[in-house]
This record gives structure tokens, sequence and C-alpha cells, in this order.
């Protein structure tokens, strides 16, 4: 990817806004606060916004209280910057992106990208957005200082689950290397993002797997987490953060599926795949997108209509595959 046609915009422009999705993960936040400090570096007015809650989990890194959702009438750029968002629609600003800012920027690592900035800077090679960052900064020749070495860490670590995932290269890893001899801790790191847990989350953990099935042979596993279990045990969206993995990691499980009961008839729906299926195919039939190995999509209720429809999907890849 060559990120020299981002310095043009340092020259013509000042003011930025950096955002992501709603919902944002670790690599969302790390990008958005690695990228707002660098602009800031580079002499540049950058307001990083998301268009809600930084989950607790990221609230150690720094700068972190100043992401905030957007002001209409306070919030004014020439700028957007829109980071590890597949389309528009998901960053929820509820109005055109260019009645906010005259140009847009989107820069993204998922296949299923929309290219709906005027600049796009996509490429599914990379491992996370903030693995993207990170050589955008070097292109600038901004220097990556400890603040933005361990936002972009976090970015890192987390879509590439603690270098477990099959998108984990040599490329980040010799990034996060760097990164961690500019003093960021591992361990630190892992504990924030990975470790700690919720009483609520645990609560909510133990309701959600007594719902776990398994179907098709043992490829297929799911999982349900209702509105009713959320009220029950007080536990909020975030908290269920990797409950898919107790899914996918069952012996013999190529796909696991998440079905999370919204509100106004929705269902938010995860897959993770493990081996030979793409689930990025199963997510963009509804609507959604992601990864190969790791999609989502929402669709339209009651829950047990869409489990059915999405059940079905799964059946039909998981058969054809095995053809």
């Amino acid at each position: 990817m060559d990120f020299s046609i981002f310095k043009s915009l340092l020259t013509e422009y000042n003011s930025f806004i950096v955002t992501s999705h709603v919902m944002p993960d670790g690599d969302a936040i790390g990008s958005v606060l690695a990228l707002t400090m660098a602009l800031e570096k580079a002499g540049k007015r950058a307001l990083p916004v998301i268009n809600d809650a930084v989950p607790k989990k990221y609230r150690f890194l720094p700068r972190s209280q100043n992401v905030r959702p957007f002001i209409p009438e306070v919030d004014k750029a020439e700028v957007m910057v829109c980071l590890d968002s597949g389309d528009s629609e998901r960053l929820e600003f509820k109005r055109d992106l260019r009645d906010i800012c005259p140009l847009v920027v989107n820069i993204d690592h998922h296949r299923s990208n929309s290219m709906y900035g005027d600049l796009n800077l996509v490429d599914d090679s990379y491992s996370s957005v903030g693995e993207m960052v990170y050589f955008l900064l070097k292109s600038l020749d901004i220097n990556i200082d400890y603040d933005i070495a361990i936002c972009l860490y976090t970015s890192i670590i987390t879509d590439t689950g603690s270098v477990k995932y099959s998108n984990t290269t040599p490329s980040c890893l010799r990034v996060l290397a760097e990164l961690v001899e500019l003093g960021v801790r591992p361990d630190i790191v892992n504990r924030e993002v990975f470790e700690k847990k919720s009483l609520e989350s645990v609560m909510l953990l133990k309701e959600v797997l007594g719902t776990l099935k398994v179907s098709a042979g043992g490829k297929l596993a799911y999982m349900t987490v209702t509105k009713d279990m959320m009220i029950k045990t007080g536990a909020r969206e975030e908290d269920t953060d990797g409950f898919i993995n107790y899914a996918r990691e069952i012996e013999g499980v190529e796909v696991a599926i998440i079905f999370k009961e919204q509100d106004n008839l929705k269902v938010k729906v995860g897959f993770r795949a493990n081996q030979w299926v793409d689930v990025s195919k199963i997510a963009e039939e509804f609507g959604g997108g992601g990864h190969v190995k790791a999609a989502g999509c929402t669709v339209k209720g009651p829950l047990d209509k869409a489990q059915e429809l999405i059940l079905a999907s799964v059946n039909k890849y998981l058969k054809e595959g095995l053809q």
C-alpha cells in the first residue's frame, strides 16, 4: 500500500475528524487515538470522534477519555478520516459524511469495504488498521512515541487475537516488536484487553453457555444472547466480547455463531471460522461483511426466525465445502 498520497492532505488541510465504527473494538479505538495524536504532532487540529461509548477495557489507553460522539454544532473540519469501517453506515453519523467534512478518507483492511471515501486506502493483507496506521505514520515521518505505540499495539493484538489468528503475519510481528522496543509492556496490555472481566460478563457467560448447540455433524456451534439475559445480569454489549470463542474452540467445529437479540426486532450475528469456510461471504449475503475467518451482520427478527435463516445459509456452505 502506497501511503504517500496522504502527505498532500497534510500540506493542503489543517483540521481533521478521525472516526471509526460504533461498538468499537481495540483496533477501532487504538487506531483512532494513534492517528489523532500523530496529526497533532504534525501541527494539525484533530478530533477523535466515535458515535458510541469507549468500552471499559480500552479506557487504559492514553487520551481515550477524549473520544466522544459527534456534536453537529461544534465539530467542524476539512477532512474526515474513517478507520476500520467497511461502510459509512457503521459510523452512524446519521447524515451524509460530506455535509460534515468536504473530503472523506477511508482507511480499512476489510475485503468487503464499499469504497465510500474520496480517497480509499483499503488493503485486506494487513492484520489490522492499527498496522496500516503504523506504516502511514512511517511514510509521513511522524515520530511514534510511547502513547502512539501502545495504541497501535492494542489495535494489532486485538485484531490478531493476541497473535493467535490466521491474519498474524511476519509484518505485524515486526511492527509489534518495534512497539515493544518503544516501551509497550505486552503483559500489561494483554491483562487489560483479554484477561479482565466484569462480574456482569461472567454471570452473562453462565447464561449464554446454557444455550450452546452443536449441529452439522459437529462442524457448527452456536449460542444466543437474549435481551432478558442482559437485563437479568446487568451486562452491557461490551461484556459479550470473546463469548463466540467458546463455540469456535470446540474440537471439530468449523463455524461458530453468536446471536445477540437487539431492540426493534433485530438480531446481531457474529461468525467465526477455523479453517476452510469464508464467513465473510455468509455475512455479505445478509448485508454484513468482514474477514474470511471473522465477520458479522444484523438481520431482522424475531430471534427464532433470524436463527432459522442464518443456520440454513451456514449449513449450505458447510455442505458445499464437503462435496
